[in-house]
């Protein structure tokens, strides 16, 4: 008799990945943060790959205006690197990063050895009640994760 070879989907090997993924992980979700998109795509971009305690010194540079955060795209009147200095994304991806690591430490994660990587999305945006809601407001949903390299 010849045994039949599972298809991949179906097998044990593939499981055991996922579960290994997902232990060596720590996520936070941030959903409607008052925050740009374009900004907040621009400073997940520019913390891939790095520790949260190196996130951190680099996000406190931008806050003081020693450090911009570069963006793609076209920045008006701008020499040498075309950036930027979003504070209040910066003020946001701090208390973030804060989630972040005490999920790591929950989980039983070494936060040395996290490198982060995330993404930006665009959220529904709400009207400001009152006038017919003239003005719609900046909404950003960003998630964040911190892998053990």
């Amino acid at each position: 008799m010849q045994q039949e070879a599972l298809p991949p989907y179906q097998s044990n090997k593939n499981k055991m990945e996922k579960e290994d993924n997902t232990k060596k992980q720590a996520i936070v979700q941030g959903k409607n943060l008052p925050i740009s998109t374009k900004h907040a795509i621009a400073i997940c971009r520019f913390l891939k790959g790095k520790s949260i305690s190196e996130s951190n010194l680099l996000l406190e540079k931008v806050i003081k205006k020693k450090m911009v955060v570069p963006f793609r795209g076209e920045i008006p009147h701008k020499k040498g690197v075309p950036g930027r200095y979003p504070i209040n994304a910066s003020k946001t991806f701090i208390n973030l990063l804060k989630n972040l690591s005490a999920n790591a430490s929950q989980k039983g994660l070494s936060i040395e050895k996290l490198k982060i990587s995330g993404k930006a999305n665009l959220a529904s945006r709400a009207s400001k009640p009152g006038r017919l809601g003239r003005r719609k407001f900046k909404r950003t949903h960003v998630l964040l994760i911190g892998e053990e390299k």
